[in-house]
């Protein structure tokens, strides 16, 4: 139900309750019935006045008495006078003058049956009259209740029509603007200034301070958006330095690695070279030599290509090999596994897709994850790290499992924090989960954790499959 309404409703009950007690307070008589004409009471009074002096007068005059009855002061005696049809009512008001003149109460009464004079004891013969009123006296009494039930029930209609007017002008329309100006301001519109009335009071101020307000709330608005913008493109630089510098970190902590794996034919061909250069060697010899020469270059040249398959590059999204991604992000993590006697194994899904975004990306997300699922096997325990990926409902979901410690679920909320990390000080940065999410959000992906103390953890990765072929 509107305000308006309520308001209408409210203001029609207040007024119709207001005529209900005028009519009841001030029209009702006696037992609750109507007074009768002024000019019935002065006929009813003279009648009365003069029965009291004289007695009762032979016949009635007048146009509004019906009947008469008159007791002695003595209390024995009594008269009446009118229509035979009356004598019960004139024996009702005997019965009713002796009680009250038993009382000694003096003094009059005025009902719509008629009029009754009681006086003094010391006045007269006669105690206590009682003047009863005729169907005219009663119809012109109901004539005039109505004309004024009617006149009040006018006013009444005019007075709540009024009241509403001024409600309407001074609340509810002020209001309506209120409510349009604040709606305005709530989404983001410029908002229209309220029209102030005139002559001040509280709704002047109201309006006033709310237009000032509106005003300030959506400069405000402005400025805050501009700042919004400016913080996001400085929080969104900062995570692409980030990836950019944990991706370098990383590539570090696996140079290390690749150069054992580099010495190794680096030495092979040092000494094929050393065994060339002597000249010594058959056809057959030379021929092997150059061989062991050829296969050390390009084991050499694979190393390299998956170092510089990792370095950052400015690229395009573009739809992503995830199985490609998969095999080159466990190629790399290979020699690590191998020091820590972990075994790395691989369940790819045959065509299984692609997804928009950047290849080295997605190859550095994986790698984090098979990098600290190789880390979280316990020393001494033979440890399996098993990355598997398969597509199905319109979706790409890889997943990273190990048999490591676990996490609690404590851990596992906390662990895609920046720089929260549960390795000993100066082992880890705390940035890998944090990376990892932060590119699979960016590619339109979501990351889930299933983890439990000693029993293992699996990362699951969910990306949008690609529609473009």
């Amino acid at each position: 139900m509107s305000l308006r309404l309520r308001i209408l409703l409210l203001v029609t009950a207040i007024n119709v309750g207001v005529l209900l007690l005028v009519v009841q307070a001030g029209l009702a008589g006696e037992g609750g019935t109507a007074p009768v004409p002024d000019k019935a009471v002065v006929e009813a009074l003279e009648l009365a006045q003069n029965a009291l002096r004289h007695g009762l007068p032979d016949q009635l005059s007048g146009h509004y008495i019906e009947y008469a009855v008159v007791i002695s002061a003595s209390g024995s005696g009594s008269e009446w006078i009118g229509p035979q049809g009356a004598e019960g009512r004139m024996a009702d008001r005997r019965r009713q003058l002796r009680t009250r003149r038993a009382t000694g109460r003096a003094g009059h009464t005025l009902d719509a049956d008629g009029y009754s004079l009681l006086a003094a004891p010391e006045e007269g013969s006669w105690a206590a009259v009682h003047v009863g009123f005729n169907d005219r006296a009663r119809r012109e009494a109901g004539a005039g209740v109505r004309r004024t039930f009617l006149f009040l029930a006018a006013g009444t209609v005019l007075l709540i029509a009024a009241t509403y007017l001024i409600l309407r002008n001074l609340v509810l329309r002020p209001l309506k603007l209120l409510e349009i100006a604040s709606t305005e301001v709530a989404e983001g519109r410029p908002p229209p200034e309220v029209p102030v009335p005139r002559g001040g009071g509280e709704m002047a101020r109201l309006l006033g301070n709310f237009n000032r307000m509106a005003k300030e709330v959506y400069e405000y608005q402005g400025h805050l958006e501009d700042r919004v913008m400016d913080t996001l493109k400085r929080v969104t630089a900062t995570e692409r330095r980030l990836v950019v510098a944990q991706r370098l970190a990383a590539t570090g902590t696996l140079a290390a690695g690749f150069a054992h794996e580099i010495n190794n034919p680096v030495g092979g061909i040092l000494n094929a070279i050393r065994k060339l250069r002597e000249g010594k060697l058959s056809p057959e010899r030379r021929e092997e030599y150059l061989e062991l020469v050829q296969d050390g270059v390009d084991r050499i040249r694979t190393i390299v290509e998956r170092i510089l398959h990792f370095t950052p590059q400015q690229r395009d999204p573009a739809p992503v090999d995830v199985a490609e991604s998969c095999r080159r992000a466990v190629a790399l993590a290979t020699h690590r596994a191998q020091q820590a006697g972990v075994e790395i194994s691989l369940d790819l899904e045959e065509s299984l897709g692609a997804v928009v975004g950047d290849s080295q990306e997605l190859t550095q997300a994986l790698l984090n994850l098979v990098l600290n699922a190789v880390d979280a096997i316990e020393p001494g325990k033979r440890g399996s790290v098993l990355v598997s990926a398969i597509s199905a409902d319109g979706e790409i979901r890889v997943e990273v499992k190990d048999n490591g410690i676990g996490m609690d679920a404590e851990t596992a909320e906390r662990c895609v924090d920046l720089f929260f990390s549960t390795k000993p000080e100066g082992e880890g940065t705390g940035l890998g989960l944090g990376i990892v999410q932060h590119i699979v959000v960016d590619h339109g992906g979501s990351l889930e954790i299933d983890s439990e103390p000693h029993q293992g953890t699996t990362i699951r990765m969910r990306f949008p499959l690609s529609t473009d072929k």
